[in-house]
C-alpha cells in the first residue's frame, strides 16, 4: 500500500432503491476537491470490476460478499451494511500500487466519466425538447389577447371618423348618393313601354 497515484478518489455516500433494484453512488473526487461526479452502479457491475482486478498482483481490500441465502435488497439494513463495505472498499483499492497502474481501474474511472456525461447531455436533451413543447402550444391568456387585435367591422355607430362634422358629411353623402340613385331607377321605369304604352310604376297609362 501507497499514496494514490491517481490524484483522485472513489466513495460510496449513499444508495437508491428503483423497485427490487438497488443503485449505489460512487463519486469521483480529484484530491484537490476541484471537481467531482457521480455515477450510480449495481452490486453485480461492481463485483465484475472487483473479479476483473483479481486478476492482477497485489493485495486487495475486502470486496462485499454475496449474501446466497437472503436478499440483501429487500432489508434497507443489509443494503447499508453492503454500502459502508463498498465504501471502505473503493477508499482503501486506490492506495494499492498494481491497481494504481493497471488498465483495467484506468478504464473503468474513463467509462464512469462518460457516464456522467451522457446523464447530463440525456437530462439537457430532455430539458430542451419540454422548452420547445411550451412555446409551440399558446397558452390561454395569449389566444385572448391575440382574439383582442382583430379589427371589429364597423358600424355607424362605430365609423372611424375622428370630427363629428366629417362623420355627418360621410352619412349626408352617402343617403344622398342612395336617393339619387332611387331618382335614376324612377326615371328609367317612366322611360319604359309596353306595346307602345308609357308604363308608370306598374300602371298603363293611356294617353288621350
Amino acid at each position: 500500500m501507497q499514496e494514490n497515484e491517481f490524484a483522485i478518489s472513489i466513495c460510496v455516500p449513499s444508495f437508491k432503491k428503483n423497485d427490487d433494484v438497488v443503485y449505489y453512488q460512487l463519486v469521483f473526487t480529484e484530491n484537490n476537491q476541484r471537481c467531482s461526479f457521480s455515477v450510480d452502479y449495481r452490486y453485480s457491475h461492481l463485483k465484475k470490476l472487483h473479479e476483473s482486478l483479481q486478476t492482477l498482483k497485489g493485495s486487495l481490500p475486502k470486496f462485499p460478499p454475496t449474501n446466497w441465502w437472503r436478499s440483501t435488497n429487500q432489508n434497507d439494513e443489509l443494503v447499508e451494511e453492503r454500502r459502508i463495505q463498498l465504501d471502505y472498499f473503493f477508499k482503501t483499492l486506490l492506495l494499492c500500487k498494481e491497481v494504481c497502474k493497471s488498465l483495467i481501474m484506468k478504464n473503468f474511472i474513463l467509462k464512469s466519466q462518460c457516464l456522467h456525461l451522457k446523464k447530463i447531455e440525456k437530462e439537457q436533451l430532455i430539458l430542451i425538447k419540454k422548452e420547445r413543447e411550451a412555446g409551440a402550444v399558446p397558452n390561454v391568456s395569449q389566444k385572448k389577447a391575440k382574439s383582442q387585435l382583430t379589427t371589429p367591422v364597423c358600424g355607424p355607430a362605430e365609423d372611424p371618423i375622428e370630427d363629428p362634422r366629417e362623420r355627418s358629411r360621410s352619412w349626408e353623402f352617402k343617403l344622398s348618393k342612395k336617393k339619387s340613385q332611387s331618382m335614376c331607377n324612377n326615371n328609367q321605369l317612366n322611360n319604359l313601354s309596353f306595346g307602345g304604352i308609357p308604363i308608370f310604376k306598374g300602371i298603363i297609362l293611356r294617353l288621350k
